[in-house]
């Protein structure tokens, strides 16, 4: 049997366009890897929780190619979607979706308070905000 990870990700998007994404990575229930960082998004917050988790899906096939893989978000939308409202969005969840049929791939939902993955997003976000100083009209 495979080694399975269980990768936690998590996007925050403020209505500036600023978002934070957080991925914990664990193996046999302890972290190995941790990691936030902030960038700039043009659209939802949905449409941006899919993108980090076919994101997540494309980096985990480099290190671990020969790993089950479970990606575990707290947006459901991406999970459960059936027919995705806009066009933008269901291209993300397609994304996702066609990497998940690449193998030992599967995206499951997980509570907001169970994801390790939240407070990390949100640490991105506020990263992203001390380098970039708002500007103010006066």
């Amino acid at each position: 049997m495979r080694e399975c990870l269980v990768i936690y990700v998590d996007a925050a998007l403020d209505r500036n366009g600023r978002a934070g994404c957080g991925l914990a990575v664990f193996v046999r229930g302890r972290a190995v890897y941790t990691e936030s960082f902030g960038f700039s998004h043009m659209g939802g917050s949905a449409q941006l929780a899919a993108h980090v988790c076919a994101g997540t899906l494309d980096l985990a096939a480099d290190p671990w190619p020969h790993h089950r893989v479970i990606v575990r978000t707290d947006c459901a939308p991406v999970v459960r979607s059936r027919m995705p409202s806009s066009d933008s969005f269901r291209l993300a969840v397609h994304e996702v979706r066609e990497r998940c049929r690449r193998g030992w791939r599967v995206v499951r939902y997980v509570s907001r308070k169970a994801n390790p993955a939240h407070e990390l997003a949100r640490e991105g976000l506020k990263s992203l905000s001390r380098q970039q100083p708002v500007l103010v009209a006066a």
